[in-house]
């Protein structure tokens, strides 16, 4: 009974040590998971408001070109506002309404339409928005303000000025402002809502020193003070100060891994050990059919005896030359080769022989030719070349060196040396005509060349 006891608490106390490891383990398990997920949400927005920001910065470098064009369209023209117009159409594709501010006074307008009621606005006098025109004066830079409503239609805006200075004989004169109005609207892109529809909100704060607390450019529904462990903030640079945009995700409750996770995932880690030395097994045997199909490959397509192309070789790298030089506009040469009284070099010297002789020719080929011409044994003593990108006379002339240099080199074995004689016929693709065309011309030109006394060239 006592035994019993000890046993039944010796079993009691294994299960709930057993027990309460798990639940250490799966509540390690699942704070770790809960950091993890946080630390890719955060690196998600991090990413989300990189592209804002670009996309946001894309458009102010946008108005800050268009204040910049205008101030050089003034200087070229010696101040002389006459063509504003044709200027406001040429910068029209960059989205912002262009002004020219004489004094500080509102005085151009391009598009006009729909802006009618800011003509004649002095920049300088309006008390409530002055001070960001008189500090771009002082600073003599540009100024960069907004999100502010617009006296003219309403409308949400930032605004680029840029203060105009004039070379005088006194030095220095003020001249006036270069303008340009990127509404709220088309800054804030259609994808912006289609980040909301994920699940982020967005918050963006702008700077107007007219402004007694920073405006807010957009702002998210949904958006609390309380700011949560994932949310992001970074500036967004202007010329005159900072924009702050503020990411975060909405709240997400993450599911709980219990022990049955944990079993799952010892299943699956069997599963994929299994897997993996199945898989290594199987890959060693499609490298091994792979390498065997690549030298079976080679074998098909090699001459046996000579080393170079076969006619399988040779009808399909001959084909591949004439679509290249059909498609391009290429040239393309062919020369049939025949061996000058081979069947009597076989009969006196015999066939080993004969085989060190075709050897020769084609080895010589070899070494002669360009790295883009080739060598097939079509059979017998019987080969063919191929000049790609040569045209009949560039053709020849590699034939007729080639023929010098046998002429130069014999075929030595044993104490005896022979020289290869051959008879060619050379014939350059016409376009328009296939493989088995190319080839019967020139056959009958090598046929021409065995008819007037073999070792020849003809063409």
């Amino acid at each position: 009974m006592v035994g019993n006891r000890f046993f039944t608490a010796g079993v009691a106390t294994l299960c709930i040590l057993l027990m309460s490891t798990s639940v250490v383990l799966v509540e390690l398990f699942i704070l770790r998971e809960t950091e993890h997920r946080e630390a890719i949400v955060r690196a998600g927005l991090l990413d989300t408001g990189a592209l804002i920001a670009q996309d946001i910065q894309k458009d102010i470098a946008s108005c800050i070109f268009v204040t910049e064009t205008l101030h050089v369209l003034l200087k070229t023209t010696g101040y002389n506002i006459t063509d504003f117009d044709g200027w406001g159409r040429q910068l029209a594709a960059s989205r912002c309404t262009v002004q020219l501010a004489p004094k500080g006074i509102v005085s151009y307008i391009y598009p006009l339409k729909g802006n009618e009621a800011a003509m004649g606005h002095d920049l300088l006098k309006d008390k409530r928005r002055n001070d960001g025109a008189i500090k771009a004066i002082q600073s003599k830079k540009l100024t960069f303000v907004g999100p502010l409503k617009l006296i003219q239609n309403g409308k949400y805006a930032v605004i680029a000025r840029q203060p105009i200075f004039k070379s005088t004989e006194q030095g220095e004169e003020f001249w006036g402002f270069s303008i340009a109005i990127l509404l709220v609207d088309d800054i804030l892109s259609d994808w912006l809502q289609d980040i909301e529809r994920q699940g982020v909100l967005v918050k963006i704060e702008g700077s107007d020193p007219d402004a007694a607390a920073p405006p807010t450019f957009f702002v998210s529904s949904g958006w609390d003070a309380a700011e949560s462990a994932s949310t992001v903030s970074m500036p967004i640079i202007v010329p005159n100060g900072e924009w702050i945009l503020k990411l975060k995700r909405t709240p997400h409750s993450y599911p709980y891994y219990n022990f049955f996770r944990i079993a799952i995932f010892l299943l699956a880690l069997i599963v994929s050990i299994y897997i993996f030395f199945q898989q290594r097994q199987l890959r060693a045997r499609q490298l091994e059919i792979v390498n065997l199909n690549k030298r079976l490959l080679e074998l098909s397509m090699t001459d046996e005896l000579t080393g170079v192309g076969n006619r399988r070789a040779c009808m399909q790298i001959l084909e591949f030359q004439i679509e290249q030089a059909q498609r391009y506009g290429q040239k393309l040469t062919v020369a049939m080769v025949d061996l000058d009284f081979f069947k009597k070099i076989n009969d006196d010297h015999g066939h080993l022989v004969g085989d060190q002789l075709l050897q020769h020719v084609a080895s010589a080929f070899v070494a002669f030719a360009r790295k883009s011409d080739f060598i097939f044994r079509l059979g017998g003593d019987e080969f063919l070349l191929l000049f790609p990108q040569a045209g009949l006379e560039d053709g020849l002339k590699a034939i007729r060196k080639f023929v010098s240099h046998l002429a130069k080199t014999p075929c030595t074995f044993d104490t005896s040396a022979l020289y290869a004689e051959l008879s060619i016929g050379v014939a350059e693709y016409e376009r328009g005509e296939g493989v088995k065309s190319l080839l019967q011309r020139a056959d009958q030109k090598l046929y021409k060349a065995k008819e007037t006394g073999r070792g020849c060239i003809k063409c």
